[in-house]
């Protein structure tokens, strides 16, 4: 039996997202998106915010750093990754997001109930390539 990697969750964009390019041409955004959970512990309404790195390569990349600004809601699906690096002798380590998918939700200020921002099937109005 192998092992389960799989990560899926929303949230908003922290800021604009950060497009390169790898040395063989393949797009790559790094973004941060805020997760937020709301409960109420002993009546008092409490938030919380989980704040999550996020790695998007190709067009898809591409796609999210032209068409998504901060505040944008995304739904991501994806694996974590752990990076880990040396830095005046101390180990460090981070776990990140690498996404599978992407999936546009409701812009920043759109009414409730408008659409994800992901095309339908058929929909050729939006320009989005995925």
């Amino acid at each position: 039996m192998s092992d389960l990697n799989r990560v899926a969750f929303s949230g908003r964009l922290t800021a604009e997202p950060e497009l390169k390019y790898l040395p063989s041409g393949t797009a790559v955004a790094n973004l941060r998106l805020a997760s937020n959970r709301t409960y109420t512990t002993n009546g008092d309404r409490r938030e919380e915010a989980l704040f999550v790195d996020v790695e998007v390569y190709g067009k898809a990349a591409e796609a999210v750093a032209q068409h998504k600004g901060k505040g944008a809601f995304l739904i991501v699906d994806g694996r974590l990754r752990q990076n880990t690096w040396e830095r005046d002798g101390q180990r460090h380590s981070r776990l990140l997001v690498v996404a599978d998918q992407l999936s546009f939700g409701p812009s920043p200020g759109a009414a409730s109930g408008a659409g994800t921002g992901t095309p339908a099937a058929g929909d050729e109005k939006d320009d989005l390539p995925f």
